[in-house]
C-alpha cells in the first residue's frame, strides 16, 4: 500500500500534468482563433498592397518561415488572369467577393476577393498554415510548464512531509507506549484534522482501561471468595476420612455435597457475570414474550420451590406482553431474581411474579412474604459478594450484581421496595420506554 506522501504526490503532479495539457489546449483555441484573424488581416492587407499595374515581374515578399505562405491572384476587366504568385499553387477564381473558405488541390483554403478598379483581386492562405501557427504558440508555452513539475514535486513532498510529521508523532506517542500505559494521549498542540482520531484512541484507551479494572477487580475478587470454599471442600475432605464411623462419616460427605454446591453454585454465577460483563457489544434485542418467558422460569424452579414448600407462581393479573430484550440475558436476570426469592423465603411463604405495562413500560415483578431487606442495606445488595448481615442461608452475593448488570444493558430500571402488607421484598425491572 502507498503511503499518504506518495499518494499525494502522485495525485498532486497528475492533476497538475492533466490541468497543464488542458490549458495547452485550450491556449491552442485562443491561439487557433487568434491566427485566423490575424491572417485574415494579412490576406486583406497584401490585397489592398498590390498594385494594379502588375505583371509576372512582380513578386510579394515573403519570409523564410512557411508561415507566411500567400498567394496572390489578379483578373482583369475581361476575365483573364493577368497575374499570380504561385503558379504551381493557382486557384480557380471564386464568385463572390469577401471571406471564404474553399477546398482546392487537396486543402483547405481561405480566400479574399475583392474588385478593385475594375480588377478581381484573389488573395488565399492554406488553412493547414494557421493550424500549425496556433499549435507553435501553444507549444512555445508548455515546456515551461512543464519544466516546473520537478520542483513542483519536490515543494509537495517537502509541504506535505511537514504536514504530516504531527501525524507520525501521534503515531510515535501510541508506539512508545507499554501495555499498562493506558493514560489519554496529549492534544495540546495537535492540527484540527488530527483531534477526531487523537479523541477517538482517548475513548478507546478509557474503555480498555476501564475494561482491564474490571478484569482485575473480578479475578481479585473471584480468587478471594473461591479461597474460603476450596479451603472448606479440603477441610471436609479430611474429616471424611478421619471419621471414626459409618454414621460420622455419612454426615461427613453429606457436609461435603453442601459444600460442592456451594462451589459450583459460585463458580456459575462468575462465569455468568464474567460472561454478561465482558460482552464487547450489545447483544441483539429481539421481541419476547415476557408473560412466556416468565412461566418458563418459574417452571424451572417448580421442583425447588416445591421442596421448600413454597407457592411460587404466576400473578393473576399478569398478561401477555412483547418486549425487545435480550432474551438469554433477561432470563438470567428473572433466574436470579427468582431463585433469591426462593432462597430467603421461609417455608409456607409466597413468591410471586407479574407482567404488566405501567405508563407505557414493560415491567417485571418479584415479589416475596420472606423475612424482606432493611430500606438502609437494599442499595449495596447490588455489589459484588455482598450479602446482609445475619443471614444463615449460603450464597455467593453475585446474583443482584448479574441482575443489575443485565438491567443497565437493557437501559433499565430496578427498584426494591417492601410488600404491600409491609413483609417480604418486591423487585421491580422497568424496561424503557423503547422496548
Amino acid at each position: 500500500m502507498k503511503s499518504i506522501r506518495a499518494r499525494l504526490l502522485i495525485g498532486l503532479l497528475s492533476g497538475t500534468l492533466l490541468c497543464t495539457l488542458v490549458a495547452t489546449f485550450m491556449l491552442y483555441r485562443l491561439a487557433d482563433h487568434e491566427a485566423d484573424e490575424q491572417s485574415d488581416l494579412r490576406l486583406l492587407q497584401v490585397a489592398w498592397a498590390l498594385p494594379l499595374q502588375m505583371s509576372d515581374a512582380v513578386r510579394i515578399p515573403v519570409e523564410p518561415d512557411f508561415d507566411d505562405v500567400v498567394l496572390a491572384q489578379v483578373w482583369n476587366r475581361d476575365g483573364a488572369r493577368i497575374y499570380v504568385s504561385e503558379p504551381s499553387h493557382a486557384l480557380p477564381r471564386q464568385e463572390a467577393t469577401g471571406y471564404r473558405t474553399i477546398a482546392a488541390r487537396g486543402e483547405r483554403w481561405r480566400v479574399y476577393a475583392e474588385v478593385r478598379a475594375g480588377y478581381f483581386v484573389q488573395v488565399a492562405q492554406p488553412i493547414a498554415v494557421r493550424k500549425r501557427v496556433a499549435a507553435h504558440m501553444a507549444l512555445r508555452v508548455m515546456p515551461p510548464l512543464l519544466l516546473l513539475l520537478p520542483a513542483l514535486a519536490v515543494m509537495i513532498w517537502v509541504v506535505v512531509g511537514a504536514a504530516l510529521r504531527p501525524l507520525e508523532r501521534l503515531a510515535q506517542a501510541v508506539r512508545g507506549r507499554s501495555a499498562s500505559a493506558l493514560q489519554p494521549l496529549d492534544t495540546d498542540g495537535l492540527p484540527p484534522e488530527l483531534m477526531p482520531i487523537a479523541a477517538s484512541l482517548n475513548s478507546l484507551l478509557i474503555k480498555i482501561d476501564s475494561a482491564m479494572s474490571a478484569q482485575r477487580n473480578f479475578v481479585a475478587d473471584a480468587a478471594h471468595e473461591l479461597r474460603s470454599p476450596l479451603t472448606a471442600l479440603k477441610l471436609q475432605l479430611q474429616l471424611a476420612e478421619r471419621a471414626g464411623d459409618e454414621a460420622a462419616r455419612a454426615e461427613s460427605f453429606r457436609k461435603l455435597h453442601e459444600r460442592l454446591d456451594r462451589s459450583t453454585h459460585l463458580v456459575q454465577q462468575l462465569l455468568t457475570l464474567a460472561r454478561h460483563e465482558q460482552t464487547q457489544a450489545p447483544p441483539p434485542r429481539l421481541p419476547c414474550d415476557l408473560l412466556a418467558l416468565a412461566q418458563t422460569v418459574v417452571s424451572d424452579h417448580a421442583i425447588h420451590a416445591e421442596t421448600k414448600g413454597i407457592d411460587l407462581g404466576i400473578a393473576e393479573d399478569a398478561s401477555s406482553l412483547v418486549a425487545q430484550v435480550h432474551v438469554e440475558g433477561f432470563k438470567v436476570m428473572l433466574s436470579n431474581l427468582v431463585d433469591n426469592a426462593l432462597r430467603y423465603t421461609q417455608a409456607g411463604g409466597q413468591v410471586d411474579v407479574a407482567v404488566a405495562r405501567e405508563h407505557g413500560r414493560a415491567c417485571l415483578r418479584v415479589s416475596d412474604n420472606g423475612p424482606g431487606v432493611p430500606p438502609a442495606e437494599r442499595a449495596r445488595l447490588f455489589d459484588r459478594f455482598y450479602r446482609p448481615d445475619g443471614n444463615a442461608l449460603w450464597g455467593c452475593g453475585l446474583g443482584m450484581s448479574i441482575v443489575k448488570n443485565v438491567v443497565d444493558g437493557h437501559g433499565a430500571e430496578i427498584e426494591l421496595s417492601s410488600n404491600a402488607s409491609g413483609v417480604g421484598l418486591v423487585v421491580t425491572v422497568r424496561l424503557p420506554a423503547a422496548a
